[in-house]
């Protein structure tokens, strides 16, 4: 179709403009990029780029235009277009699709002969782009969708790790402070590209948020403690910066304490409810950890529970999720019974028996024992630590409704436990039904 002369290739051309429309405006792209191979670049350009000005293009929907803007990408080494096209159409402030689609489009030119300097039109676009009302427009420079989800890609494919840190810490952090848009900032938390940005600028706009009551803050700092999560999780950073951070939030607390005395400022309550969030988020995040991590995150849990002490559960819960064998676990409790009150101490026993029950990593420990193991764990605690209630939970949610239990050795612990002094546990145990059948199965009725 296209065998043709120059001019005659550009009669097809204007006949293909003629007929543009949505419809069919990926075949017109298409078979325009079929024309343009077929000359020479300059020569293709010159007729592209004032077909781009003309007044036609202007009149075109936005499916057509933005159909045809995307064949720069095929010319994306020639800068020339940078000003010729894209800086002019920017600058005009068009229907905001086609603005994203502008921004689209400058990823691909971005490239040392386009960015060489740091007044660079490119630069001066991509920064207008990060403070857009237009949700898509700023999205565009995560690579991400209209919906928050990242492409594959994000354009950039001919660019330097240089250019690439340049772009990631100049565009992308920007956004973190956005000045109009609080949805665009938890884009930026959310999606900003761990490798290339500046770390210790994002700790320290996380460690702020953190400690910030207004509205903005209080929906932004989840995100922003997950980014910092993510750092760890990716060995960004160290278990040492977790704690830090952790610790410079509950040092906020002290000292927003010692000076208002806890009594005329909403803010003192709600950094204490704060806290607690964070501390049951970064419990969450704990996955598998070395010898190392544990000293660290225990050295952490000690200073959470000497700075307040109502924060006991989340300690307990902190290390639990850290103890490595039962002699952590025992440990634990020697802890609490040096800080607490008897009174509190059982009422944070309590609690931890329940995640020391739960089959729901809680205490990863626990729950890589077998049947046998978690039977000879409890009998340990009951017998020769003097814990029962510790281990009742655990007894009842994973050991004692099992088939392959032995059933006359948990009988023996339920007759023991039938007689303890302490008279909660006592109830308890007189209000447990077991969940055997004569014929050794398990009663599932009430499972």
């Amino acid at each position: 179709m296209f065998d043709l002369f120059p001019q005659d290739l550009f009669k097809q051309f204007d006949l293909l403009k003629e007929k543009l429309n949505a419809s069919n405006a990926t075949y017109v792209r298409n078979a325009t990029l079929s024309i343009s191979k077929k000359v020479t670049d300059q020569y293709f350009l010159q007729h592209f780029i004032k077909f781009i000005h003309s007044e036609y293009f202007s009149k075109l929907g936005i499916t057509a235009q933005k159909a045809m803007l995307r064949l720069l990408i095929e010319y994306r080494f020639n800068s020339t277009l940078i000003t010729s096209i894209l800086e002019p159409l920017w600058n005009s402030r068009p229907h905001p699709d086609i603005r994203t689609c502008l921004v689209k489009i400058l990823l691909d030119f971005i490239h040392e002969l386009n960015v060489n300097d740091d007044k660079s039109v490119v630069w001066t676009i991509l920064e207008q782009a990060a403070y857009d009302d237009y949700h898509p427009v700023v999205l565009a420079l995560f690579g991400a969708n209209d919906k928050g989800i990242r492409r594959s890609s994000i354009g950039l494919k001919d660019s330097s790790t240089n250019i690439l840190q340049i772009f990631v810490q100049r565009i992308q952090m920007k956004i973190l402070d956005h000045p109009t848009s609080l949805t665009a900032r938890i884009w930026a938390w959310s999606l900003l590209d761990n490798k290339y940005c500046n770390i210790n600028i994002v700790i320290e706009k996380a460690q702020q948020l953190c400690i910030q009551f207004d509205k903005n803050a209080n929906k932004l700092w989840k995100e922003a403690f997950k980014k910092i999560l993510s750092f760890y999780k990716l060995k960004q950073i160290s278990s040492n910066d977790i704690r830090n951070f952790i610790e410079s939030i509950i040092d906020y607390e002290k000292k927003l304490d010692s000076n208002q005395n806890n009594l005329d400022d909403q803010s003192n309550l709600s950094i204490y409810r704060r806290i607690n969030e964070l501390l049951d988020m970064f419990i969450s995040s704990i996955g598998e950890i070395d010898l190392q991590q544990q000293q660290c995150f225990r050295s952490l849990a000690l200073f959470i529970l000497k700075c307040e002490i109502t924060r006991a559960s989340l300690v307990g819960k902190l290390l639990m999720k850290l103890a490595q064998n039962k002699e952590n676990l025992e440990e634990i409790l020697i802890i609490f019974q040096q800080y607490l009150s008897p009174v509190y101490f059982e009422h944070i026993l309590l609690q931890l028996a329940s995640y020391l029950g739960d089959n729901d990593g809680s205490c990863p420990f626990v729950q890589q024992l077998n049947i046998d193991e978690k039977f000879h764990l409890a009998q340990w605690f009951i017998n020769e630590k003097g814990q029962p209630l510790f281990v009742f939970d655990l007894l009842k949610n994973q050991v004692f409704n099992k088939t392959s239990v032995d059933k006359q050795q948990c009988q023996v612990l339920l007759r023991q436990m039938r007689q303890s002094q302490n008279l909660f546990l006592r109830q308890q145990v007189l209000e447990y039904a077991v969940p055997w059948k004569q014929d050794g199965t398990i009663n599932t009725d009430d499972q």
